[in-house]
């Protein structure tokens, strides 16, 4: 369906545009919400609409959020296009108190065909008993700041434009509890490598005990870490000749334990050390004592 506005301006409401009758130029498309705006002040052609009709009808209605800001905005758009095309009188009137009016000074015609044929339409001389008083310039006390893009409202008719909702809308509270967010996170993240590198450096990640067999009255079992796996049958044999040539005697909730560990770093390169210590297992606390075993009298080796 068309409208053609004081014989200059041609409204076409399949197509959401607003363009010269003559066709001498390339009609302006417009957003939804204006065309349904502009089609809201036609059906009530010479009386006033008030804001809340126009919120439900425009906004509402079609799941998008109304305001007093957008509904300013979409008529100086409006009334910026039919400026534009032709009109230089007010086709928009602010009715204080209530909403806004399309005027009845405004010749309105409608073509249901495509004929060319427009029928004029006649306005509401009256509204119940009351006279009302347009203003035609200014948005009721409230000013909305226009550029140059304004004649620019949509480049697709057929797509509601993006109002974001308030999950999308980042306030400076939400600013700020992301940023401590991202500092905790942070902190956490170099808390957990500091931990892992400590545990990977003291070869604390996970060690296993081996049993190597008995020395006298002593079981010798040797605590290693995963890394450095079993020993050899070699060094098994020596460390049990070793502890042999100790002549160490255990008792029966004593054994001998050879601690393999580099904590300690030898001044030689490559080179692991060997600790041996004597626990005893204290049954009623479940803890174990350990202590050296060495013999200051005997060598190291024979």
């Amino acid at each position: 369906m068309k409208y053609r506005f004081n014989d200059r301006v041609l409204f076409d409401d399949d197509s959401g545009t607003l363009g010269p009758s003559d066709f001498s130029d390339e009609p302006t498309p417009i957003s939804n919400p204006a065309k349904r705006l502009l089609l809201l002040l036609i059906a009530n052609y010479g009386q006033p609409v008030e804001r809340e009709v126009i919120f439900k009808k425009v906004w509402d209605d079609y799941g998008m959020i109304s305001s007093n800001n957008n509904l300013n905005q979409c008529v100086s758009k409006l009334r910026r296009v039919l400026k534009v095309m032709g009109i230089d009188d007010e086709v928009i009137v602010t009715v204080p108190k209530m909403g806004f009016m399309l005027r009845r000074e405004i010749q309105v015609e409608i073509s249901q065909e495509d004929d060319g044929h427009f029928t004029p339409l006649v306005p509401a001389q009256t509204v119940g008993d009351e006279a009302y008083l347009p203003v035609e310039s200014g948005l009721e006390e409230e000013t909305v700041a226009e550029t140059d893009d304004d004649l620019a409202i949509v480049t697709e008719p057929d797509q509601e434009p993006d109002i974001p909702t308030s999950a999308e809308i980042v306030t400076p509270a939400n600013k700020k509890r992301i940023g401590w967010g991202l500092i905790a996170a942070v902190a956490g993240l170099v808390f957990l490598l500091g931990i892992a590198s400590t545990m990977y450096a003291t070869n604390s990640l996970a060690r296993q005990e081996v049993f190597l067999g008995r020395a006298g009255s002593c079981k010798v079992f040797m605590s290693t870490s995963t890394q450095s796996g079993v020993p050899s049958t070699s060094l098994n044999q020596d460390m049990l000749s070793y502890v042999e040539q100790r002549k160490a005697e255990c008792r029966a909730d004593e054994y001998l334990l050879v601690v393999r560990s580099n904590q300690v770093r030898s001044l030689i390169s490559g080179v692991s050390r060997l600790f041996f210590v004597r626990c005893t297992i204290v049954r009623e606390h479940k803890i174990e004592f350990c202590s050296g075993m060495e013999n200051d009298s005997l060598p190291l080796l024979q």
